[in-house]
């Protein structure tokens, strides 16, 4: 019985160390994203502006999350420094990640473009999250998968040499 509290406590662990990693990544990534949460409608874009810079990262990215379900003409645009247009995507999902090439440094503009009804959304533009980072939040949860496994485990274990000893 004193193995499967030992189990037990080493799958608590972790999740425990799992948690603190998925979150410290997470927080790493979100940190460095520029968000904005806005109505579009039919007349005036909804943009949002972030400094980029080939030096840190030769890719950019941007997420978009539209709110509800009804289907609108959403167009997203990214700009850069120079006013050039860099990429142009019509939305068709609920949730979009379009990434991009980093030329030059300068301010890059993501604008969001509505030919239809008023549609609720959040969008973000960065530097695509270095590697490690995107590998420390995905250890985090990993960990927290294989510790909730350890822990079924336990019990298992625990309910065996329970009827085994009785």
């Amino acid at each position: 019985m004193k193995k499967s509290y030992l189990i037990l406590f080493i799958g608590g662990g972790l999740v425990a160390v799992g948690m603190i990693l998925s979150y410290t990544g997470a927080s790493m990534i979100s940190g460095q994203v520029t968000f904005k949460e806005t109505i579009v409608n039919g007349t005036i874009p909804a943009t949002v502006e972030k400094v980029l810079d080939p030096a840190i990262n030769s890719k950019g990215v941007f997420v978009l999350r539209v709110e509800n379900s009804e289907r609108s003409n959403l167009v997203a645009t990214i700009f850069g420094p120079s006013g050039e247009q860099v990429v142009s995507k019509k939305i068709d999902d609920l949730k979009t990640e379009e990434y991009f090439d980093v030329n030059s440094k300068g301010v890059y503009t993501l604008e969001v473009r509505n030919g239809g009804n008023q549609v609720p959304l959040l969008f973000g533009l960065s530097h695509m999250p270095d590697r490690f980072v995107v590998l420390l939040n995905t250890l985090g949860q990993y960990m927290i998968l294989s510790g909730f496994v350890v822990a079924v485990i336990a019990i298992v274990y625990a309910i065996k040499t329970r009827t085994k000893s009785s």
